[in-house]
């Protein structure tokens, strides 16, 4: 891609919030898309991390023993990590098809 991206939001004009550069006016949406993004991928990454930490304390639990407490933190984990990961997911798919959208409105539309 030869502009970086930043036709996007992914510049670094869109994550501060300020004005666009002279080609570029700041864009509100691609702006609120691109916090939505960073939002998202916070939620994945600790939604997984919560299903690591699950599986390594099911680890413990197989080695020394299972006690009511790491059941309890083993449930809590998986309960959390799904409730993360459920919204985080459908949101990340639905940032991804706007975008896919915006760049084939960009591609089919006539060169000034």
């Amino acid at each position: 891609m030869a502009d970086g991206g930043e036709s996007r939001g992914e510049g670094s004009d869109s994550r501060r919030g300020t004005a666009g550069s002279a080609d570029q006016p700041f864009d509100e949406v691609l702006a609120r898309r691109a916090r939505l993004k960073r939002i998202t991928s916070l939620g994945q990454r600790t939604g997984y991390g919560l299903y690591l930490l699950s599986l390594a304390l099911g680890a413990v639990g197989i080695r020394w023993g299972y006690t009511p407490l790491l059941s309890t933190l083993i449930a809590v984990a998986l309960v959390v990590g799904s409730m993360l990961l459920a919204p985080t997911i459908v949101m990340s798919h639905g940032i991804k098809a706007a975008e896919r959208e915006e760049r084939q409105a960009a591609a089919a539309a006539p060169s000034e």
